[in-house]
This record gives structure tokens, sequence and C-alpha cells, in this order.
């Protein structure tokens, strides 16, 4: 009978090995599932804030009777922190006491992705040919990476009167913010 016994423990061995071998096998299967079911979840929940930022100039155009309120629509460009090239188009009406209302605007990234939402904003007259504002942007949606974005952006605009028919003016916006998608 001794003699048989380094065998029946070279066999436990063995079949003890197996299972172990089995047990980290499966482990291994389960972690690298657990990963996969990870990476493909709905990525609209884990958003990244990225900031956002800089320059634009372009033209405000006013559309309504001299006295106002004005419907003004803008269309400006310029380089913005993470967007690249960028255009921003806004629209929302002035009134004669520096109050604006209804302000929508769009801005499309270099790569044509948009960001779109409100924003509300007032004026000063600094001089007889400008007014500086500030506006506060609310994004609430987008196209491409921006679909379901998120975020705020703190803006500041001056309009220089430089057209005799004040049918326009020049506008600099500089704009600071961030967004979520």
């Amino acid at each position: 009978m001794l003699q048989n016994e380094p065998s029946i423990l070279i066999r436990r061995s063995r079949k003890e090995t197996g299972m172990k071998r089995t047990t980290s096998v499966f482990s291994l299967f389960l972690v690298l599932a657990m990963a996969a079911l990870a990476a493909t979840a709905d990525p609209g929940n884990r958003t990244v804030p990225r900031l956002i930022g800089g320059s634009m100039d372009g033209r405000f155009v006013f559309e309504g009777p001299w006295e106002g309120p004005w419907t003004t629509t803008g269309d400006v460009t310029g380089t913005l922190r993470h967007l690249g090239l960028a255009k921003m188009y806004t629209r929302h009406m002035a009134s004669p006491d520096g109050t604006l209302s209804g302000g929508v605007f769009t801005i499309v990234a270099a790569n044509g992705d948009e960001l779109r939402g409100s924003y509300t904003a007032s004026g000063t007259w600094i001089s007889d040919t400008q007014v500086l504002g500030a506006a506060a942007f609310s994004i609430e949606e987008g196209t491409g990476r921006f679909a379901h974005a998120s975020g705020s952006i703190t803006a500041a605009f001056l309009e220089t009167f430089d057209d005799p028919t004040f049918a326009s003016a020049k506008v600099s916006w500089t704009l600071e913010g961030t967004v979520s998608y």
C-alpha cells in the first residue's frame, strides 16, 4: 500500500492543479467580460467637461423700425479652444434700453459639429459709437460629437457702430466656458 500512496497524491495533485487552472481561466474570462461590457456602455452617461474659449469677430445686422426693438442677427468667426476655427451665429431681440431677449446661438466647430443653445445678455453704451455687453450662454444640444452636449459660456461683446445707416455693426466676442459631452 505504501507504494500506491505517492501515485494517489500525484493524481490528487494533478486533479487539484486542473481545477485551479479551470478556476483561473474562468476568473480571467469573467474579468474580461465585465471590461467589455463597461467599454460598450452608453457613452451619453460618461460626459467629460472640456474648456472652450477664445475671440471671435464679425458683424451684427439689425432689422426693425428705427425706434426699435430690433431683431439682431450675428455672424462671427474665430479660433476657439477645443473647437478650432469656428463660426458662431446669434439671434436676439434688442431694445433701446439695452436689454436683449430671446437669444439663441449656434457654434460650428472646425469639423462641422455644432453646439446650440440660448443666451441672455445686456449692453451699455460706452461711447457714441460703442456698446459693451455681457452674455450668459447655456449649451443645450448639438450635433456630431456634441449630440448630447451641455455646458455654459460666459461672454463679453463689443459692438462698434461703423455703418452710417446703423443697419449693422462690427462685433467682437470673447468667450470662456465649459462643454460636457
